[in-house]
C-alpha cells in the first residue's frame, strides 16, 4: 500500500485563495463567539470600543486588542475565560511555567480531538514520523506522546525508565528507538551521556530527532547532524495555543504554519505594530477552533519572522515561518544592539574548542559589553588563544565587544527542563 504523503492532504495543500476565505470566516466566528460566550473577551473588546460586527475581513484584526501572557496567567478566573460550562471540560493541560506561572489550559472533548488527532499527529507526520517508528518522548509532555500514538507509532514511555536518564538511554538502544523527541539543550547532553555509557548513537536504530520547546542555533543543528548522522527536525507550538502550531517538513526550508487552524501575525515587540514578511518580531496567534478557551491575538512571546511565500518542494501550500530564535523577554540590549541567546549560541557552536554549554551574564538591563561564560573542550590547551578567537568571533558576527570567560566542563549548572541561558544579576 502506498504511504500517504500528508496527514491531512485537503488542509495542507489547500489553494491560497480558499485558505484565506476559510480563515476569514473562521476568524469572524471566533471573535463573535469569544464576545458572546466569555466575560474576559467581552470586557476586553468593550474597553477597546470594538464589537464583533466591526470585524468584516482579516484586515480588521488590528482593531482588536492583544491578549498577553500576563492576562492569561493573572488572577482572571478560568471561569471568565471559559466559553463552555465547566462540566464540558474533559482535559486539563498547562503552560510550562518557563517565564511565569504555570497556567491550567482547559479542553473539551472536541478540543482534545483537534489537539491530539489533528495538531499533534499532523506535526509529527510533517516532520517524518511514521506508524512503523518506535518513538521516545523525553519532554514529559503527554500531548506529544499521545499525538504519536494517534498516528500509529509505537511508544517508549518516560515512566518505563523510571525518569532516570541512564535507564532511558539503555531503553533507546534495547527498545530499538527510531525517533527521539526532546528539547534541544537537553538532547545534546543526552547524546553525550549515551557515548559516556558506551552506546554509540550511530550504532543505534535512531533515524531522526525532533526538537521542541526551544529554538536552537542552525550551527548546532548542522554540527550535531554531522556528528551523529541524523536529521534534527523542528516543531513550534505552545500548550495555551491549543490547536495551532508550525512544523518543519522534509524540504527543511522553515516551518509550515497550520494556517487552516489559526492566524499568525508578527509584530514589533516594542510598539505592537505589524511587521511584513521577512522582518523579525514577536509572534501573535489567534486560534480558530479552541472551544473551551478562545484565544485572540495572543502575544506568544516568541521571536521569528514570516517567510516570503513560495511553493514548497514537499507540495504543501501552507505558508511558513523561520525557525524561532527565542523569547522576546530574552532580548538583550548591548551597546544599542539587540542580541538574543541564540545569536550567542551560533558563535559558540561554530568556534572550535568551545563546548555547547554557555551562560550570558547581564549586570543591568543595557550594557556596553557582553559577558559570556563558556565551557571549553577538555582537549584545549591554549586557553588564552581560544578566548581571543572567541571574542573576535563575537565582535565580527554581532558587532559588540564581548568578554569571554572560559570555564572547565561541568562548571555551568545544567537544567532539567528548558535551558536558562541568561543570568541577570541586577534582579
Amino acid at each position: 500500500m502506498r504511504e500517504k504523503k500528508y496527514w491531512n492532504e485537503k488542509a495542507e495543500t489547500m489553494p491560497l485563495e480558499k485558505l484565506r476565505r476559510l480563515q476569514e470566516e473562521a476568524f469572524k466566528e471566533v471573535v463573535e463567539r469569544a464576545y458572546d460566550k466569555t466575560k474576559f473577551y467581552r470586557r476586553m473588546f468593550n474597553e477597546a470600543g470594538v464589537k464583533p460586527a466591526d470585524i468584516k475581513t482579516l484586515d480588521d484584526i488590528h482593531q482588536l486588542p492583544f491578549t498577553t501572557d500576563v492576562e492569561v496567567a493573572s488572577d482572571i478566573s478560568l471561569g471568565d475565560r471559559l466559553a463552555v460550562p465547566e462540566e464540558e471540560i474533559k482535559m486539563f493541560h498547562s503552560t510550562s511555567g518557563t517565564v511565569g506561572a504555570v497556567v491550567p489550559i482547559a479542553f473539551t472533548s472536541r478540543d482534545v480531538d483537534l489537539f491530539l488527532n489533528e495538531l499533534e499527529a499532523r506535526s509529527r507526520w510533517s516532520m517524518g514520523v511514521r506508524p512503523w517508528d518506535i518513538v521516545q518522548i523525553l519532554t514529559r509532555f503527554d500531548c506529544c506522546l499521545l499525538g504519536c500514538r494517534t498516528l500509529g507509532a509505537s511508544l517508549v514511555l518516560l515512566s518505563a525508565g523510571r525518569y532516570n536518564v541512564d535507564q532511558q538511554i539503555h531503553l533507546t538502544k534495547t527498545a530499538g528507538v527510531t525517533v527521539i523527541e526532546q528539547m534541544p539543550s537537553l538532547l545534546l547532553g543526552y547524546f553525550q551521556r549515551m557515548e559516556e555509557l558506551g552506546i554509540k548513537v550511530k550504532e543505534t536504530k535512531l533515524r531522526m530527532v525532533d526538537g521542541v520547546g526551544e529554538g536552537w542555533a542552525e550551527s548546532y543543528k548542522r554540527k550535531m547532524e554531522e556528528k551523529y548522522g541524523l536529521p534534527f527536525m523542528t516543531l513550534w507550538g505552545a500548550v495555551e495555543m491549543g490547536g495551532f502550531a508550525a512544523a518543519e517538513c522534509e524540504a527543511r526550508q522553515g516551518m509550515h504554519i497550520f494556517a487552516d487552524l489559526g492566524l499568525l501575525e508578527v509584530i514589533d515587540p516594542d510598539t505592537g505594530q505589524p511587521l511584513p514578511e521577512g522582518e523579525e518580531g514577536e509572534l501573535v496567534v489567534t486560534t480558530f477552533f479552541s472551544e473551551a478557551v478562545p484565544l485572540i491575538r495572543y502575544r506568544v512571546g516568541d521571536i521569528a519572522k514570516l517567510l516570503p511565500y513560495e511553493p514548497c518542494p514537499c507540495g504543501r501550500t501552507l505558508p511558513k515561518i523561520a525557525y524561532v530564535k527565542g523569547r522576546a523577554s530574552q532580548i538583550m540590549r548591548v551597546n544599542g544592539k539587540k542580541v538574543m541567546p541564540i545569536d550567542v549560541e551560533e558563535i559558540v557552536a561554530k568556534t572550535e574548542g568551545l563546548s555547547d554549554q554557555y551562560q550570558i551574564v547581564m549586570e543591568k538591563p543595557e550594557v556596553k559589553r557582553l559577558k559570556v561564560r563558556v565551557e571549553y573542550s577538555p582537549e584545549v590547551k591554549e586557553l588564552e588563544a581560544l578566548k581571543k578567537k572567541a571574542e573576535e568571533a563575537f565582535f565580527h558576527d554581532l558587532g559588540v565587544e564581548t568578554e569571554v570567560a572560559l570555564v572547565p566542563a561541568g562548571s555551568i549548572e545544567r537544567t532539567t527542563f528548558k535551558a536558562q541561558r541568561i543570568k541577570r544579576t541586577y534582579l
